[in-house]
């Protein structure tokens, strides 16, 4: 069977864009593997876990089985669109525009979901985050704890106070005990002069006004900026990127199955004019 010139161009496209596609699947399937078997790693994750509301390991397991199971698609759709482009199979061709529109629709309906449960996920996500502030925020800038770690690096990073504003750290029973009866809002609220000196270190940090968790005000502290509200504003000036990958990846997705629907009219035409 010989194709003309133009579908021979596209047959082998095809078989470039879905040999990526496998590697890609591979990549992740072996990621995946190893996080899954290499337990000395998993139990050395742990350590910073919250082993007390959450079971790591499970999470981190749970993880890389999704890596295999995305990993094993894409080596699927790869698999199906190499050799069906290779071997100018019609069946195999036909299989891969099956998966490949399955995939679409999985796609699109996850998008309707998120959008439709987006308000109810993220309020109980802000309920959730506020119920730990107030139970495990300890507000020391050595704390080993993950969560007050982690939002005393949103606090840095985004230039925020709690999770609405400082009033937040009213409720927090462990930073209430152990601050000082002046302080009223944590350090990490503070404005800096060197913000970054944290992630190195913190301990020469300069704060833009000493006094600031005594007496904290709009011009030496971000006592009154919430990071949810901060985070979120990053997160919309950023979506637009997401969108974008998104896009991009459904309109490639089309044009494959666009590309291996024509190469299959143009093996059955190859086939007819054979016949004949």
């Amino acid at each position: 069977m010989s194709l003309a010139c133009g579908s021979t161009c596209v047959k082998y496209i095809l078989f470039i864009a879905n040999f990526v596609f496998f590697l890609i699947g591979l990549g992740t399937v072996g990621l995946g593997v190893w996080a899954l078997i290499d337990d000395d790693k998993i139990l050395i994750l742990t350590e910073v876990g919250d082993a007390d509301n959450f079971d790591v390991v499970s999470l981190i397991r749970t993880g890389a089985l999704v890596l295999i199971a995305s990993g094993g698609v894409a080596v699927l759709i790869g698999f199906l669109g190499c050799c069906g482009a290779v071997k100018e199979n019609n069946c195999l061709l036909f299989a891969y525009c099956v998966v490949m529109v399955v995939i679409l629709f999985v796609q699109i309906a996850a998008v309707v979901i998120a959008a439709i449960f987006q308000n109810k996920v993220t309020e109980d996500l802000k309920v959730f985050l506020k119920s730990r502030l107030s139970a495990q925020y300890e507000g020391s800038i050595t704390t080993k704890d993950p969560f007050s770690l982690g939002l005393d690096v949103a606090q840095i990073q985004f230039e925020c106070c709690g999770i609405d504003n400082y009033m937040d750290f009213l409720s927090a029973t462990k930073w209430q005990d152990q601050k000082n009866a002046s302080t009223i809002i944590p350090l990490t609220c503070c404005r800096f002069s060197n913000k970054d000196a944290y992630y190195s270190d913190y301990n020469g940090l300069i704060l833009e006004d000493p006094s600031c968790e005594t007496s904290p005000s709009d011009q030496n502290s971000n006592f009154r900026k919430g990071c949810w509200d901060a985070i979120l504003e990053y997160a919309n000036d950023k979506a637009i990127y997401v969108i974008a990958i998104g896009v991009a990846i459904g309109v490639v997705e089309v044009l494959c199955v666009v590309v291996a629907s024509c190469l299959i009219q143009a093996i059955r035409k190859s086939d007819e004019e054979s016949s004949q």
